[in-house]
């Protein structure tokens, strides 16, 4: 199978297009910390990220030249032979590089003064100490800190085609995962005999990681939608909500199915068919130029035709993915995005009762005159006899 490896080219362009963007919006330069922001302006990853608050890692983009990736003295080998398009160095304290380090490099990059954009904005995080944010503002009283998170999203929201089939990848893996894990799960089962399963043949499917199994069983669960599993044992009569996400080369997939320990029940049937019914009806609307608002209304609309009322929303109806498992945009009111080609989204109207949470999020990738279901696997209910 073909490696979806970044090359320099890849990375340095990304970084061209953001210097162009930071020369247009009047920036000095870019300070990044979080994960997602390093890997896609730098190519370099940790062993494990999100894991640990020591060792934060800088990116520092001035609007000309090579980037410097400033790490830890622990991760610079890595760095070195992995960051692509941009100069590596290193930093000795533990916990984080002293103020002084950091305003150094700022000054190297004319980056002390003006405008120099942040990841304090919309669904951003600053990755480092906030008192060596306030220590280094202080520090440098010729620079204004701005939010940089609608530059950064005008980018990583539009996938090139390397990406999008990266999440080809991650969701092929999870779709494995889960018609192979249906197929193995038996009364008597914990939750987390079968999380392990899912995670086991998510690898097998293809993923570089098992991103997260969320499951829940059992009545009086099935409002627990970001459950993770249990030792609760899996008897006749219990629905099964598995949501499952996958990586490859960083990108995520993130999608759920369903499943019964029982015979088949028309009930339950009925439920998962509307919600795939109103689904893929909303589907046929979605290409470039839609705006979120509109998908909102066209699911609502086809919510109302189908004679059902869905209650599963958690303040929207989908959400985007890439370097995350959740990014902008959101399909919701207040979301005033439009749709590009080349943006992933996330569908999930669903429904949740006392017989169970029937949902069918679909991952999407929107193309020149519509959009691509990237998501598989079975979509009825899983009868589990």
């Amino acid at each position: 199978m073909e490696e979806l490896n970044f090359t320099e080219t890849d990375i340095r362009q990304r970084v061209l297009n953001c210097q162009k963007k930071l020369k247009q919006e009047e920036y000095t330069g870019l300070i990044l910390s979080a994960e997602p922001n390093i890997n896609y302006y730098s190519g370099f990853r940790t062993h494990a990220p999100w894991s640990t608050m020591a060792r934060p890692i800088f990116l520092f983009i001035g609007h000309t030249g090579l980037p410097i990736l400033y790490v830890h003295v622990f991760q610079y080998p890595e760095a070195k032979m992995i960051a692509k398009g941009c100069e590596v160095r290193y930093y000795e304290n533990l916990f984080s590089a002293i103020e002084s380090e950091l305003a150094g490099i700022m000054q190297e990059l004319d980056m002390a003064k003006g405008k120099v954009g942040v990841e304090k904005g919309k669904e951003q995080l600053i990755g480092f100490n906030v008192n060596v944010y306030e220590t280094l503002k202080k520090n440098l009283p010729q620079a204004t800190f701005f939010d940089a998170s609608k530059l950064i999203w005008s980018q990583r929201m539009i996938k090139s085609e390397k990406e999008i089939n990266c999440i080809k990848r991650a969701c092929d893996a999870t779709s494995y995962a889960h018609e192979q894990t249906f197929a193995a799960i038996q009364p008597g089962m914990t939750e987390w005999e079968i999380a392990r399963l899912a995670q086991q043949y998510m690898l097998e499917g293809g993923a570089d990681y098992p991103g997260f199994v969320l499951i829940t069983s059992g009545a009086g669960n099935y409002d627990r939608l970001s459950k993770t599993a249990t030792e609760r044992a899996l008897s006749k009569g219990d629905f099964i909500f598995l949501d499952l996400g996958a990586k490859y080369n960083g990108y995520w997939s993130d999608f759920s199915r369903t499943g019964f320990l029982g015979k088949k029940d028309e009930q339950r049937n009925f439920y998962q068919d509307k919600v795939h019914e109103v689904t893929m009806n909303t589907i046929e609307h979605i290409s470039p130029g839609v705006p979120m608002t509109e998908i909102v209304d066209i699911c609502t609309t086809e919510i109302r035709k189908a004679g059902i009322s869905t209650n599963f929303e958690c303040g929207r109806l989908g959400h985007g993915m890439g370097l995350m498992s959740t990014e902008p945009p959101s399909i919701m009111k207040e979301d005033n995005a439009i749709l590009e080609e080349g943006m992933i989204i996330n569908l999930e109207p669903g429904i949740v009762n006392e017989l169970g949470a029937f949902i069918l999020e679909e991952d999407l990738v929107i193309t020149k005159n519509g959009c691509e279901i990237l998501s598989g696997a079975n979509r009825n209910v899983h009868f589990i006899v």
